[in-house]
């Protein structure tokens, strides 16, 4: 957020040196990114957390320059004049208060439209904004100032009623940048009974635009559902100022404030006549916010004693309401533009951040520092990602939502009941909730094919969910798939899966067929009589689902060391094993042959031949010909005793 000084200091004294106001600021939560010296003055511009909306405005900053320097804050004027109705002469509003929290209009007629003074056009300029028009310049203007976005439409080519409603699929508006938008049935608009006039919260059509020829506009201000905004201007790329606003928690009261500030100015500057009263639509007014709070509560969470004076002081310095006040604790009812106050710890954190975070004394622990442990669940899964990687495959992360074309996937492989709809939807290319991880495997499988055209093998490790009435569960799984450019089978995959459950220690897995409209060659993985994975053929590419949560109680997990010092030595060997004897068991045998063996991948399969690629390899130095000639040899002897089994010639 950009703040021109000379504008700031309309409202507010500031100190005279610019490092003490922006140390001043950046303690208190407003982090400096630099300073600007531009021909317009001097600009700070500020990196503000997402969940202060107040702060996105000139005034809002006045604001705390105020609580934090104990200089008081001077308003702007606005309009008082005029009494708010339900209804514009002329014309009718419908909205759809599922997503308009408040909506103000206005008819100014007459309007003078011409350039903007000097004094507005470089307050624009400092900001960052080009100036158009005044008209234009001033709904700019007033937005800065207060933080409420408004625009202004052409009213005698509105021609009617007005409509804030839900976007038809495949509806278009060309906006004022001549940039065509397609619209999906997830945007907010604003419409007469035939055209669309604006998205709502972001931008005006062109059609309906402030023009030299404009004699008479309509003025509205609103306050939105901010989801449905935040969707529609990363949807479409309209990062605009307003959009930007209006994606945060706006206060429905800064409504009627900025509407009124216009009111003033465009009175004061000569530039139009208003045409009636102020329609508000407020359909749900927002009631205050009580909070108690507990003198004994600030200190403990502060981990030091604040006088009790102090924090009073300190919370009227922030217009914090004080509606009641015992010696033990104070009733509180935050200002509200404040949005992001919900509750006491938010309270605290305001008293701090004023008093000011480096009050916080430095105590040495007077206990032990606990043992850095991983939590159980996160050691397994990190143990099950390090096993897969070493046996050739890599990991994909990807966020556990789906897209509707991948609906038939999601629900047919899960063995759950329902799919947990996705409320909000950040994009009309999520719907639900993964069931199963092989739509998170699909793309970057495909991915992979076009950049390398080999093979590919992936996982994931992560969650799935399930819906069962008005219950929602999340389980834990892993996600492997595998697609070969010569081809894979059953048998080669199968060889992947029997080594990952061998390095678990797991034995006594089984398989069975199963059925599956999606997979070919669908099976099951049985341990124990539970299933504990599922897997199949699809599209050419071999898939198995591990259910850790069912799975990883029944085994001792063995960690893989990923990244030594020293380089391998690598070489294939090739073993004929007869049926009855598992590919899994005999990697296992082959890595507990010498400790030399870091690594046991299956390369290839034909008949009873299979080939192992196997790593030797030190921690501590580069092996010779002759230790890996030793391991080489121990291996022989260990398939030989225990499987008898030889190595081909």
């Amino acid at each position: 957020m950009r703040i021109p000084i000379e504008w700031l200091n309309e409202y507010v004294k500031i100190p005279k040196n610019i490092s003490v106001l922006t140390d001043g600021l950046t303690m208190a939560g407003h982090m400096l990114d630099k300073i600007d010296n531009t021909k317009y003055g001097t600009v700070i511009d500020l990196e503000l957390r997402g969940n202060r909306a107040d702060c996105y405005s000139i005034l809002g900053i006045a604001r705390e320059v105020s609580a934090i320097f104990k200089t008081p804050l001077t308003h702007p004027k606005t309009d008082t004049l005029h009494k708010t109705i339900k209804k514009i002469s002329g014309l009718f509003l419908k909205a759809d208060s599922n997503y308009v929290k408040r909506v103000m209009m206005v008819k100014i007629n007459n309007v003078k439209i011409t350039k903007s003074p000097d004094w507005l056009k470089n307050r624009l300029s400092a900001y960052g904004i080009e100036p158009l028009n005044n008209i234009v310049d001033l709904t700019n203007y007033v937005m800065l100032e207060t933080g409420e976005p408004m625009h202004a439409f052409d009213a005698d080519r509105i021609g009617g009623d007005v409509f804030i409603r839900i976007a038809k699929k495949g509806e278009k508006i060309i906006t004022f940048q001549n940039k065509t938008i397609v619209l999906t049935d997830d945007d907010l608009v604003w419409s007469n009974n035939k055209n669309i006039l604006s998205v709502a919260g972001a931008i005006g059509s062109k059609e309906f635009s402030i023009t030299d020829n404009t004699q008479n506009i309509i003025l509205e201000a609103a306050s939105y559902e901010q989801a449905n905004i935040r969707r529609t201007i990363y949807r479409h790329n309209l990062l605009t100022d307003a959009g930007i606003r209006h994606e945060k928690k706006l206060d429905p009261t800064l409504v009627e404030e900025g509407i009124r500030r216009y009111l003033y100015l465009i009175k004061n500057e000569g530039w139009g006549e208003m045409g009636g009263e102020l329609f508000d639509f407020y359909p749900s007014p927002i009631t205050s916010k009580r909070i108690t709070l507990y003198y004994d509560y600030i200190n403990r969470l502060s981990g030091f004693e604040i006088d009790k004076k102090i924090s009073v002081d300190v919370l009227r310095r922030l217009n914090m309401k004080i509606v009641g006040n015992t010696k033990d604790s104070i009733q509180v009812i935050p200002p509200s533009y404040r949005t992001d106050i919900e509750s006491k710890e938010d309270l605290v954190e305001e008293i701090l951040r004023i008093v000011g975070y480096d009050k916080i004394p430095n105590n040495v622990l007077s206990l032990e520092i606990p043992p850095d442990k991983m939590p159980e669940y996160i050691e397994q899964e990190r143990s099950v990602k390090n096993i897969l990687i070493s046996l050739g495959f890599e990991e994909v992360i990807s966020i556990p939502f789906t897209a509707p074309k991948y609906q038939p996937l999601n629900s047919s492989l899960s063995q759950r009941t329902n799919p947990v709809i996705v409320a909000n939807r950040p994009s009309p290319e999520i719907e639900e909730m993964r069931m199963n991880m092989l739509p998170s495997l699909v793309e970057p499988m495909q991915k992979t094919i076009n950049e390398h055209g080999e093979i590919s093998k992936l996982f994931e490790v992560g969650k799935i969910y399930s819906q069962k009435s008005e219950k929602y569960t999340e389980y834990r799984a892993a996600g492997i798939l595998y697609w070969e450019k010569d081809g894979m089978s059953y048998r080669k995959f199968k060889g992947k899966l029997e080594a990952f459950f061998t390095i678990l220690n797991i034995a006594d897995v089984k398989y069975e067929e199963s059925e599956c409209q999606i997979l070919t060659e669908p099976f099951k993985i049985l341990l124990e009589n539970d299933i504990v994975g599922i897997g199949g053929n699809y599209k050419g590419a071999y898939f198995a689902e591990i259910y850790l949560d069912n799975l990883l109680g029944k085994s001792r997990i063995t960690k893989v060391n990923l990244w030594p010092k020293h380089p391998p030595q690598i070489e294939d060997m090739t073993i004929k094993i007869p049926r009855g004897v598992m590919a899994g068991e005999v990697m296992q045998k082959i890595k507990s042959s010498s400790t030399l063996v870091s690594e046991v991948e299956l390369k290839d399969t034909y008949n009873i031949s299979y080939t192992f690629r196997i790593s030797y390899q030190h921690p501590e130095k580069t092996l010779t010909n002759k230790e890996v000639e030793k391991a080489r040899n121990s291996i022989s002897i260990k398939l030989k005793n225990d499987l008898n089994l030889t190595l081909d010639a």
